[in-house]
């Protein structure tokens, strides 16, 4: 019997994740970090949600295999690895709390946008605008550590159906931790501790991924682009919080 909560406290915040990732196709770390960050050490909190981050993206991506759209894909991926260069470059350049403020704002001022603007039609993929959403993920996550909104944005650009943009982001996702897993493990991140944790939150984050799917497949189109827009806001506000927090504190 585990005796320390925290891990209970893992599992619980990731089955909360993995429930609201399977309804709105992304924000498991944004809802689980809230939750276990005070119980943690930060050496043991970022690599462990890093695991359980790929493992709910590797379970949506086998749900929704099928409806990837593999060509963006290519681009995003291709935008991405220049992008994660230039936001380790801007951290040298630029504090944290200033970078977290710019993207949290163009986040919320995006969601205003989309909801007091009249919806025009798709325009469709574009190799352009999917590298650059790609770059812009790419930066954002190495940079601030919230890299869906720009492909989740991309995907309301482009008129992605609600199945396509399930696998398509939680697929490139994928491919994102594995790249972060990678530079985790060669900087020796990876203890006995942060795996007991991944024990206890990859097998909740399924089962709350698991318990949304019903939902998630009653959810229309109209209702999935609600979602994901307030997804996308609560990101943003997020890091607006924190980036003020960090201003206000120094």
């Amino acid at each position: 019997m585990i005796e320390d909560y925290s891990f209970w406290l893992f599992a619980f915040a990731w089955f909360l994740a993995g429930f609201v990732n399977s309804v709105g196709g992304m924000g498991a770390a944004m809802v689980a970090l809230p939750i276990v960050a005070g119980a943690m050490h930060a050496q043991t909190l970022v690599p462990a949600t890093c695991l359980c981050v790929a493992i709910i993206s590797a379970a949506m991506s086998w749900v929704y295999w099928r409806s990837t759209r593999w060509q963006s894909l290519k681009a995003m991926i291709a935008g991405a690895l220049p992008g994660s260069l230039a936001g380790l470059g801007i951290l040298l350049i630029l504090p944290t709390s200033v970078l977290q403020l710019a993207a949290g704002t163009i986040m919320i001022l995006f969601v205003l946008w989309q909801f007091l603007h009249k919806a025009g039609a798709p325009h469709g993929d574009s190799g352009t605008a999917g590298a650059t959403a790609g770059f812009f993920s790419g930066f954002i996550n190495t940079s601030i550590g919230f890299g869906n909104p720009p492909v989740a944005i991309y995907s309301i650009y482009a008129g992605w159906e609600k199945m396509e943009t399930m696998g398509s982001m939680n697929v490139f996702t994928l491919i994102v931790c594995g790249m972060t897993i990678a530079a985790h493990a060669g900087a020796g991140l990876y203890s006995e501790e942060v795996f007991r944790y991944a024990l206890f939150g990859g097998p909740a984050t399924v089962i709350g991924m698991i318990a949304g799917l019903p939902i998630a497949r009653r959810i229309n189109q109209a209702t999935f682009k609600r979602i994901l827009l307030l997804i996308i806001g609560a990101a943003g506000c997020i890091c607006v919080f924190r980036g003020l927090g960090q201003l206000l504190g120094s």
